[in-house]
């Protein structure tokens, strides 16, 4: 019960780090932009990749697929993520919402709402992540559940995630990473 417990804390405590997402309307991003005519609101969809060293599962590479949302404020933007990643010890698949790490334009604004202004300042994730360890890792080879926040920019690219095993709540295990890519 007191895994319950904590697992239910940091959850509460995700809910309440993105509740400014909240106020925005989930579609894409669609803006009419006289200046632009080839923008249409598939330039609020992208995918970016990247790799990690990690502990768990050694070296990742990973994708993330991004659909933005809207702006629930001047200068953030919010989105919804999908991220998969295949390493030497396990694959992982993580989904949740993102905001711009470093303010940008004013994006409730015609013609503002690009995906690209929205990579390039950073992106801050926090997402639900189911992982899967097999192959050569120091942890057991099961199915873990959990949490991850991450910051994706050029040349940086750490994370911290929490994860439980599915079958075991007490093989509880914290992992770290470090990257590149967005």
């Amino acid at each position: 019960m007191k895994w319950f417990s904590r697992l239910f804390g940091v959850g509460l405590a995700a809910v309440l780090t993105m509740l400014p997402a909240t106020k925005t309307e989930a579609r894409p991003c669609e803006q009419p932009c006289p200046a632009l005519p080839g923008w249409a609101s598939a330039n609020g969809v992208g995918a970016v990749a990247g790799f990690s060293i990690r502990n768990g599962d050694w070296v990742a590479v990973d994708g993330m697929g991004i659909l933005l949302l809207g702006a629930p404020t001047a200068n953030r933007m919010t989105a919804f993520v999908v991220r998969g990643e295949v390493g030497l010890g396990g694959s992982s698949v993580g989904i949740g919402l993102a905001t711009n790490a470093l303010r940008g334009p004013d994006y409730r604004l015609a013609c503002s709402c690009k995906m690209d202004e929205f990579i390039g300042s950073g992106i801050l994730s926090l997402e639900g992540r189911v992982e899967r360890m097999y192959g050569p890792t120091t942890w057991r080879n099961t199915t873990y559940v959990g949490w991850q926040v991450s910051f994706a920019a050029i040349i940086f690219k750490p994370a911290l995630g929490c994860v439980v095993a599915a079958d075991n709540p007490r093989d509880r295990h914290c992992q770290i990473a470090t990257g590149a890519g967005w």
